[in-house]
């Protein structure tokens, strides 16, 4: 009796310790994401890019010829972390070079735009007359009033430079966070080997090597995941705007497809506003239709979004459903990719370290 007793106490108070053990995980994981990884995160960016090309800078240094000249793995590894770096730079010139040019001539066609939004809102205010009896006058000149308002508000000499100054600091973070990131890949390629003699031993060493190889198995499968998702719903977005008589259909499909994988936004951000603008101007038809274009690609998105995570990864599709809503909650804007990630490496720690099972005694 008294034996039996004692085992029942040991398996309950085993099942504390493993209770206890789950919630300091999770506290840690959430208050690494939220506060350390920020911090970090250059280091984070640097040693995912060492990853990433040593491959192919092992495979590089053991040709023959390299093997002659002597070029270690560290070595190969920096020139190639450079090119890629002067390639990316090269690439963000173009691309801003770009930018610029469609800039221009948006600012060129400035009048005709102008022109077309204030028929827009005179349409708006007409329709708005006949449907609630504000004169269509006063409210059109209220509207270009606050309107006027707002663009000498940006125009405003402080503001400007307050806005100015606030974009250049961002500008030299991310510049020196960047540079802080190739310079961390670099060293740490240089370093690889070392730290992976150093630490292979340790049995901790061991498990997280074993967490982070299914954790970047979860990452890929929930990223392709999302390519998945996006690419169906560019294909409802596509359809939906051909059947609407939308002009350049193909194009604002793609976007809207491409807007909805953004974390927080979504084709909410242009249908409901497109929907009010067209009921507003009378087009009763082409609103509802917008509003259930909208309703239909975020219903396809919540449903395939748990599944077809949940599938890849191994995880409950609710699970990933409500890492999605938690992160949002607690990580903000981030939370849509850092709510999932924190869930798999919860998951990944509890089941590397036999916590997921609280009646398993030892």
């Amino acid at each position: 009796m008294l034996n039996r007793y004692r085992i029942r106490y040991g398996e309950r108070k085993m099942r504390w310790k493993k209770a206890g053990i789950t919630v300091g995980v999770v506290a840690g994981v959430f208050l690494i994401m939220k506060y350390a990884v920020p911090v970090m995160l250059p280091f984070l960016l640097g040693w995912i890019l060492a990853l990433a090309v040593l491959p192919a800078a092992r495979w590089i240094a053991s040709r023959k010829i390299c093997r002659k000249l002597r070029f270690t793995e560290g070595g190969v590894g920096a020139v190639l972390i450079l090119l890629l770096s002067v390639g990316s730079i090269l690439g963000v010139m173009w691309l801003l070079q770009a930018l610029s040019a469609q800039i221009g001539r948006l600012i060129s066609l400035y009048p005709v735009i102008k022109r077309e939004f204030c028929q827009i809102i005179g349409q708006c205010c007409i329709q708005v007359e006949h449907t609630v009896g504000i004169p269509a006058r006063e409210s059109s000149q209220y509207i270009y009033m606050q309107l006027d308002h707002i663009s000498s508000s940006f125009l405003d000499g402080s503001q400007s430079m307050e806005a100015a100054v606030g974009s250049m600091k961002k500008c030299v973070v991310i510049v020196g966070g960047l540079i802080l990131c190739v310079v961390s890949a670099v060293l740490i390629l240089q370093e690889h080997g070392e730290w992976k003699k150093r630490f292979s031993a340790l049995s901790v060493f061991k498990k997280t090597r074993t967490l982070l190889k299914s954790l970047q198995s979860g990452i890929a499968e929930y990223f392709k995941a999302q390519i998945k998702i996006m690419g169906i719903i560019i294909l409802l977005c596509i359809a939906g705007l051909f059947l609407l008589g939308t002009p350049h259909f193909l194009v604002a499909g793609l976007a809207l497809g491409l807007l909805d994988a953004l974390p927080v936004l979504g084709t909410g951000t242009f249908l409901i506003p497109a929907a009010l603008v067209l009921a507003l101007r009378g087009n009763a038809a082409g609103a509802v239709g917008c509003i259930a274009l909208y309703l239909v690609t975020s219903c396809v998105r919540q449903f395939l979004e748990p599944r077809l995570i949940g599938k890849k990864v191994g995880v409950s599709p609710l699970l990933v459903l409500l890492s999605v809503y938690l992160g949002l909650f607690l990580y903000g804007g981030a939370g849509f990719l850092l709510g999932p990630l924190s869930a798999l490496v919860i998951y990944g720690i509890l089941r590397e370290w036999d916590l997921l099972d609280y009646g398993k005694s030892e």
